[in-house]
């Protein structure tokens, strides 16, 4: 059996941060468990997906030799157009942030993953069954059977070592539409991107847009008619509810490819066996959150999560983190347009859930 300090469930950004970040700190080998490599980058196919974050995460992955045109940063914004409390659209400042490409962000972090010889990666289905981690009475010789000091679950919303998820019963979900820059076509439709960040609330939901040099987002969240139908239909809403400026100056929404639906409203959970992170410890709205960037961030606290004492105060502070953002959405909800509609008051009385 092959014993380690500390292993990490899941290969996405925070997972891979936390392995590079432990392996740093002197706690390798670390083990690092993902069913399969990130997925290759497509942004024709809708993969190309877009997160708002801090300037200062730009530093951080600098570190760990990630420049930022490897991820598309390009310039910085402060200034966000929201259209939330009334039917007027209104331009408010907020913190510095930069647009990068999530799935480019994956790629350049696996590259570094596979380059740290303090890593030991485990890919495969095979590698997560994870019943018996932490058991000392594994027996065999497989050489596949290991035992961790410390198990950082950073698998996402699957949470896959969770011994409870809390989730809404009807969770809302994001329908992704992608235009992509193409540098062959004679026309090319960069010129029509809107790189700054814009939100619309609807009366089943939000939509929200923004775009880095390459690539536009536009991103119907919520349930029912916020993100059900055709492009033509989506659209349609839009004007129905005099949220069409979130399109003005792009292409007609048929042009962009869509993406497949993902759940994206709030959920938290716990875990005896582990330590959770990420979006396995709270998977944040895109209303009031910054999502990767506090998972990037409790990825980096790993390696001082040694001791009991370590992990419990680390899991009171989670707790306190998801108290504050259900309080924000709260807030939020309460000050939207369509606050007092049947699915807006569904989901706040959920998220008053994540306040006890």
């Amino acid at each position: 059996m092959k014993r380690y300090r500390i292993a990490v469930l899941g290969n996405g950004p925070v997972g891979i941060l936390a392995a590079l970040h432990a392996a740093r700190q002197g706690h390798g080998p670390v083990l690092l468990l993902a069913a399969d490599p990130p997925a290759s980058i497509d942004a024709e196919g809708g993969g190309y997906r877009i997160e708002a974050v801090p300037v200062s995460m730009l530093a951080l992955l600098l570190e760990y030799g990630i420049h930022p045109h490897l991820i598309g940063a390009g310039q910085t914004h402060a200034v966000r157009q929201i259209q939330w409390d009334s039917q007027s659209c209104m331009s408010v400042p907020t913190p510095r942030t930069v647009h990068i490409h999530r799935p480019a962000l994956e790629q350049a972090l696996w590259q570094k993953l596979l380059q740290e010889p303090r890593i030991h990666l485990h890919l495969g289905e095979q590698s997560l069954q994870l019943h018996d981690v932490g058991v000392d009475s594994i027996n065999g010789d497989n050489p596949n059977n290991w035992h961790a000091d410390l198990l950082i679950d950073a698998s996402g919303r699957a949470a896959r070592t969770a011994s409870s998820i809390d989730k809404s019963q009807q969770p809302w979900v994001a329908r992704l539409y992608t235009l992509a820059n193409n540098t062959r076509h004679p026309n090319p439709v960069r010129s029509h991107f809107q790189p700054h960040f814009k939100l619309a609330a609807l009366p089943e939901g939000y939509v929200y847009s923004l775009a880095t040099p390459e690539v536009q987002n536009v991103v119907f969240v919520g349930r029912g008619k916020a993100v059900k139908g055709s492009a033509k239909e989506l659209q349609k809403l839009l004007q129905d509810t005099q949220a069409e400026w979130v399109l003005q100056g792009l292409p007609q929404l048929t042009e962009f490819h869509s993406g497949m639906a993902r759940p994206v409203s709030l959920q938290w959970a716990a875990s005896a066996r582990s330590v959770l992170i990420g979006d396995a410890a709270l998977a944040r709205d895109i209303l009031s959150s910054q999502g990767l960037s506090c998972g990037l961030s409790e990825a980096l606290c790993v390696a001082d999560l040694g001791t009991p004492q370590a992990r419990a105060n680390f899991q009171q502070r989670q707790k306190q983190q998801r108290q504050l953002h259900a309080t924000a959405l709260l807030i939020q909800i309460r000050s939207c347009l369509y606050g007092m509609e049947a699915a807006w008051q569904d989901y706040a009385q959920f998220i008053m859930r994540a306040r006890t």
